[in-house]
């Protein structure tokens, strides 16, 4: 009894602190202002081969160089099966440190070269696209940290997912990082959520009493249902149709708008993510089967 009070009281307090930042962090919608102080924890996930692939790239962290303006590879990932081969790489400069993947097996050397720089130039894009806000980050006195986790990398495509987190000068507190970027082998083409799925139905999934998270906390769920009622299907429809790489101009022709969703597969299942207040760790991933729906 005493347990179950307990966690009653947790699902109260994330709850009051939803409802209290509510508005704030919908698709569509930039925050201005952190809801609430607090640091952001990064956690490491190994995963499992995505189902219309056949190769799995375990990625091993190697540290990384302490000077600026940095490029260098730190890690190794071998892709079984296939015969690519897939390591991580890093820019770092002052407080700023982004992963990168660096993709090596391929017979055609001029397909590659230009596979790995499509690569990094998304990877990268995050310097001059905050979240929030869409502006270049300070990289003499903001700090970003983004780690790079190549999921599955074979002939057809390549599955790549980047989590992290950003503090920029003078807030509160760090915001949590997600991205990802799903990338045709032969094409060069930013594979998106709307090529898997169709927006309006996984729109309707995201804010149905069904919906299904990949962190499976019970207490997160209870929040996320409590958010559920303050954001809309046409809202969420948006988000998703303009989900994914690659970066959309602005109406200057440079400017580059940082996509509220990014989406995934995985084992059958595609999974994207849809930004939610700081409180509930500003973004949760939404798992959907397709093979049982």
């Amino acid at each position: 009894m005493m347990k179950s009070k307990q966690a009653l009281h947790r699902v109260m307090m994330v709850s009051a602190l939803v409802v209290l930042s509510m508005g704030l962090s919908a698709c569509g919608g930039k925050k201005k202002k952190p809801e609430s102080a607090g640091t952001a924890a990064e956690t490491t996930h190994t995963e499992t081969k995505a189902a219309e692939t056949t190769a799995v790239a375990a990625v091993t962290e190697a540290p990384g160089s302490e000077k600026g303006d940095t490029e260098a590879g730190k890690s190794t990932a071998q892709v079984s099966g296939q015969k690519l081969n897939a390591r991580i790489d890093r820019y770092q400069k002052n407080g700023v440190m982004v992963e990168y993947p660096v993709v090596s097996g391929m017979k055609d050397s001029a397909q590659q070269e230009k596979l790995n720089a499509h690569l990094k130039e998304n990877a990268l894009s995050v310097l001059e696209n905050y979240p929030d806000s869409g502006e270049p980050m300070n990289q003499e006195k903001d700090t970003l940290n983004v780690r790079c986790e190549v999921l599955s990398a074979d002939a057809d495509r390549i599955v790549v997912i980047y989590r992290g987190d950003y503090f920029m000068e003078g807030a509160a507190h760090p915001n949590n990082l997600f991205y990802s970027n799903t990338v045709s082998v032969k094409t060069l083409k930013d594979l998106q959520l709307k090529d898997a799925a169709d927006p309006y139905t996984m729109a309707s999934y995201a804010l149905s009493e069904d919906v299904t998270l990949k962190d499976r906390n019970p207490e997160l769920l209870s929040a996320y249902r409590e958010w559920q009622k303050s954001t809309g299907l046409d809202q969420y429809q948006t988000c998703l149709e303009n989900a994914d790489f690659p970066l959309k101009k602005g109406s200057d022709g440079k400017t580059r708008t940082w996509p509220d969703s990014f989406s995934y597969s995985s084992e059958g299942a595609l999974l994207f993510s849809v930004p939610v207040p700081h409180a509930m760790g500003d973004y949760v991933i939404i798992e959907y089967d397709m093979t049982t729906k």
